[in-house]
């Protein structure tokens, strides 16, 4: 029998949907029958969360595809893409969730939640503040963006059980209106964290500079070979979970094309060998000119 790899994308993703679907349908009974709208609202986001989940694995199942004729440089970027849909199914729950709330306190349709819903409450922090400490883990390790995103999107609903606990605990302590809030108060929590979650996955497919301590690292172990003069530009493309560094290095003029080549090769080597998931590295030769700088 094949050994499971729990710390693999895949492996996590499907761990992530399972646990997702067994505790959206348990807060979704607990909170109809425990007459909880908090808990009812939790229970959607959960339900958004499956489906979230679901597109993260169809995300890097198709990642992992090989470049072909049609995509030179692979399919990493279908990470990128599945964590932008991840942050708008996020979003789009939010705002059902705020919506639904507000019309409850505009109509003032309060009810006492029972014990299950309170217990349902406090199972969901435990299993989702679990989990997502789990897939970041795992997202981090392999620097892909859908599962770190699919991990906050787990905080997410960890901090929205929180919000639903308080909101009933209130209720049951003879606050009713409390539960209605705290269905508001999870609405403004999905939201923001969809927010956070999109900002950098633009950024990805908007090509944004990486952050100057991956420059600097990439200038520093390339500025370390022998014949390097100096490097005149670093340009960095993420795809996915994989970068790409096109640099053009400064040499001695006075070099043969084949004396070029040689430091070219070592550059790309060194690069691939040293810089985490780098999937490639294309070297430009330059002439160095004396008034140039490191």
């Amino acid at each position: 029998m094949p050994r499971i790899n729990l710390l693999d994308p895949k492996t996590c993703t499907l761990v992530g949907l399972v646990i997702n679907i067994a505790l959206a349908i348990f807060k979704l009974l607990a909170g109809i029958f425990g007459l909880s709208y908090a808990m009812v609202a939790d229970a959607i986001h959960s339900f958004s969360d499956c489906f979230a989940t679901g597109v993260v694995y169809v995300g890097l199942r198709i990642g992992e595809k090989p470049p072909d004729e049609g995509h030179p440089y692979g399919h990493a970027n279908a990470e990128t893409i599945a964590a932008f849909v991840v942050a708008l199914i996020i979003l789009a729950t939010g705002v059902f969730v705020g919506v639904s709330a507000v019309q409850l306190i505009a109509h003032k349709d309060f009810e006492t939640p029972a014990t299950i819903a309170l217990a349902a409450a406090a199972v969901s922090i435990v299993v989702k503040e679990g989990l997502f400490r789990y897939t970041l883990k795992v997202g981090e390790r392999s620097n892909s963006p859908a599962v770190i995103a699919n991990a906050w999107d787990h905080r997410s609903d960890a901090y929205s059980s929180m919000a639903a606990l308080a909101g009933i605990l209130g209720a049951r302590l003879g606050f009713q209106y409390l539960d209605p809030i705290a269905g508001l108060v999870v609405s403004a929590l999905i939201i923001k964290m969809s927010l956070t979650i999109l900002r950098p996955n633009i950024g990805i497919l908007m090509d944004e500079k990486p952050e100057s301590a991956l420059l600097d690292k990439i200038r520093g172990a390339t500025l370390g070979i022998a014949g390097v003069e100096a490097i005149d530009s670093i340009r960095v493309h993420q795809r996915g979970s994989t970068f790409t560094i096109d640099i053009e290095v400064a040499v001695d003029g006075g070099l043969s094309v084949k004396q070029g080549h040689q430091i070219a090769a070592e550059v790309r080597n060194r690069l691939l060998r040293e810089i985490e998931h780098v999937q490639d590295v294309m070297v430009h030769v330059n002439p160095y000119q004396l008034n140039q700088l490191r």
